[in-house]
């Protein structure tokens, strides 16, 4: 299974390095954007953020992974032998995984008062057109999952797993995918997500299954909130 064959040449302390350095961007260029340009549309100001993330993931891993330690993408779990395989894989358990956090978040609102919509469901919520979506779908279906298995399941998973084992893991991976997400409602149906993700990679051994997965999962979710209030 993935990350089994070999030690893992990089260590947790990274890890956390290059986690602080993706909110360290995002933060930063949320409060550049807020001083500089504090007309800027929100659509906007999301893409920004999420480049300026994506950019801080992408050169810690291409530094830690590459430079230090002449590593491949393979490193990562990102293989080419696989990738039908992977993508069959992807689109199935990002189905399930989609059904899934559907269902567990629809249980907790039995439970919790209304909450007010995250900033980013605002923003598919008040599209007036298709094109609209066009920054969302990119954010949420291409950057994030590309960035996000990089680091959490390719990056990240394979230490706690060698540190703490398979479970701990799985399990550790999907609590810190979670809590980057700062969504006290969402934090437990995005753990389920961020622990299946990390099963997936484990049983294919390939990132691309995880990445198209998580591409399922939220493109699924966008066009859901996009159609479901027009035909309200």
């Amino acid at each position: 299974m993935a990350g089994e064959t070999e030690k893992i040449p990089w260590n947790l302390w990274q890890c956390l390095l290059v986690l602080l350095g993706m909110v360290t961007a995002g933060y930063g260029t949320a409060l550049l954007v807020r001083f500089f340009a504090p007309g800027l549309a929100p659509a906007y100001r999301y893409l920004m953020v999420g480049l300026a993330q994506g950019a801080a993931v992408l050169g810690g891993l291409h530094y830690i992974v590459r430079v230090k330690n002449g590593l491949g993408l393979e490193a990562v779990g990102l293989k080419t032998t696989t990738v039908p395989r992977a993508i069959t894989s992807g689109l199935g358990g990002g189905l399930v995984l989609f059904l899934l956090v559907i269902l567990v978040g629809s249980l907790l609102q039995l439970f919790l008062p209304d909450q007010a919509p995250q900033p980013f469901t605002e923003l598919v919520i008040h599209a007036r057109r298709p094109s609209d979506l066009l920054i969302p779908l990119f954010l949420a279906s291409f950057l994030a999952p590309v960035t996000e298995e990089l680091y959490f399941r390719g990056f990240l998973f394979p230490v706690l797993k060698e540190r703490y084992g398979l479970k701990k893991g799985l399990l550790g991976s999907g609590l810190i995918f979670a809590l980057l997400h700062f969504d006290l409602v969402r934090f437990l149906p995005l753990t389920m997500g961020g622990v299946g993700l990390a099963y997936l990679y484990e049983r294919t051994e390939n990132i691309v299954a995880a990445i198209i997965a998580h591409a399922t999962w939220n493109t699924i979710m966008i066009f859901l909130l996009y159609f479901a209030l027009r035909w309200v």
